[in-house]
């Protein structure tokens, strides 16, 4: 960070009157709440299913089918020989590796690989406890006899099932799903290497220019006229009672109501009360802010919350994104080598992995890319980050808000990664004195998970 990123730099109109007096004691008590709640759900979390077990099959799956594919020469460099072999052990490891589903899919394998006694026992198995389809897709399996009325849906299992059985089929994966599977697997492997590349040549070049000054001086950063017991209130009452607590328990009843009756799927009505819960989730925090800002004087230039919209926002939110690839993937890689069977990722993730809903997809990419980067950077960097810096300087503004952005994701295997993109996030925002800016970059951020889920979930 920027010496002169300091406490003489953070500058904010002051309050002309102290704040009411039930606020600081109303604020207190949501504090002592909300500690209550977060520390109950973080820990909770561990007992949550990891996605990483789900990622690695998809990546897996995607390689062994690219593996029959006529690129699999030219993809070779990306170590996909003996994706196959690494698949079916990584599917005998798996908790539930003894469902129905699973025991299909780990003799499909063994057949392919020509194990034909240990894929007809796993096969006999799965026709004794599976559903209706998993015991027919069995019977056919072990004694070959026309086509099976319904093929899996993984593309890697239909070509395994239409080679296993030596009967074609329209379900079959064509020769354009095939390049179209290794494009994907090419774009799953280029597109972060190229980022944290990117990302470490442009952290190289940052450090460089503070090394010879040459760092351009951060503007004054502003931000809303709060007391410290005002913040507390946003936050720990505003965001977490009442946000994830009170108006949810209330008001989800109402939502799943509303949703039902819109002709939607399932996955589509699933994904609509995700929007409209988490809408829910951001009103009381920011009636709030609206309501402790009221009477306060004249906002300063570009408002109360510096949103300072301009093309070059654009510019700084993927700068932004590129500096925090590889702190962030270095953070990951930690958390995987000291804590492996760490649990509590976010569901979102896998019901982005595993759905086929397009408007279910469009629904959960506006919740992800636009309305959760709109919120959470209003609330950690629009408000929190400007109040602390006044009063305690900058270095520790970034830091707290980062601390409490990576904790509000209520997921202890996912915070120390979390925490590394909130620092970079903070960084922007004082020295950028931008709030789209940091928007812009989350909004990238998010967009860019969810782009590698669908590669790998299609």
């Amino acid at each position: 960070m920027h010496p002169a990123a300091s406490a003489e730099r953070v500058t904010t109109s002051e309050g002309k009157r102290p704040p009411a007096p039930w606020i600081p004691l109303l604020a207190w008590l949501s504090l002592v709440l909300a500690v209550v709640i977060w520390g109950a759900s973080l820990l909770q979390s561990l007992e949550r299913a990891s996605v990483g077990d789900a990622l690695q099959t998809r990546q897996l799956e995607l390689e062994a089918l690219v593996q029959q594919s006529p690129a699999a020469a030219t993809l070779a460099p990306l170590g996909i020989d003996g994706a196959d072999q690494r698949l079916l052990e990584h599917l005998e490891a798996l908790p539930d590796s003894g469902s129905a589903p699973v025991l299909i899919e780990r003799a499909l394998l063994e057949q392919h690989l020509g194990r034909q006694e240990a894929a007809r026992r796993h096969l006999a198995t799965a026709r004794d406890l599976g559903d209706r389809d998993q015991r027919d897709l069995s019977r056919q399996l072990l004694a070959p006899a026309g086509q099976p009325q319904r093929l899996p849906a993984r593309p890697l299992y239909r070509q395994l099932v239409c080679a296993g059985l030596a009967q074609p089929d329209p379900a079959c994966p064509t020769a354009a799903e095939l390049r179209g599977a290794a494009l994907r697997l090419l774009l799953i492997n280029l597109l972060p290497l190229l980022g944290v590349l990117g990302g470490s040549a442009l952290a190289l070049r940052l450090l460089w220019q503070v090394r010879r000054g040459r760092l351009p001086a951060p503007p004054p950063l502003l931000g809303p006229d709060l007391a410290p017991s005002e913040l507390l209130l946003i936050l720990a009452g505003g965001f977490v009672v009442a946000g994830q607590i009170i108006l949810p328990l209330l008001l989800q009843p109402t939502v799943h109501h509303a949703v039902e009756l819109v002709a939607l799927t399932p996955a589509a009505g699933e994904a609509a009360e995700v929007v409209g819960l988490y809408g829910l989730t951001s009103l009381p925090s920011l009636l709030l802010l609206v309501l402790l800002l009221r009477g306060r004087g004249p906002a300063p230039e570009g408002g109360w919350l510096q949103w300072r919209p301009a093309p070059v926002c654009l510019v700084q939110g993927l700068r932004g994104l590129l500096l925090s690839l590889p702190a962030v993937a270095l953070c990951g890689w930690l958390v995987e080598q000291l804590w492996p069977e760490a649990g509590g990722s976010n569901p979102l993730l896998q019901q982005v992995l595993d759905s086929r809903d397009h408007l279910a997809l469009a629904l959960l990419a506006l919740t992800a890319v636009v309305v959760a980067p709109l919120f959470e950077e209003l609330l950690f960097r629009g408000v929190m980050l400007p109040v602390i810096g006044r009063r305690w300087g900058a270095v520790p503004a970034v830091v707290a808000s980062a601390v409490v952005f990576a904790l509000a994701h209520l997921s202890l295997s996912e915070a120390l990664p979390l925490l590394a993109l909130g620092l970079v996030l903070g960084w922007l925002r004082l020295q950028t004195g931008r709030l789209l800016s940091c928007t812009l970059m989350h909004g990238f951020w998010n967009g860019f998970t969810f782009l590698n889920l669908l590669l790998l979930g299609s």
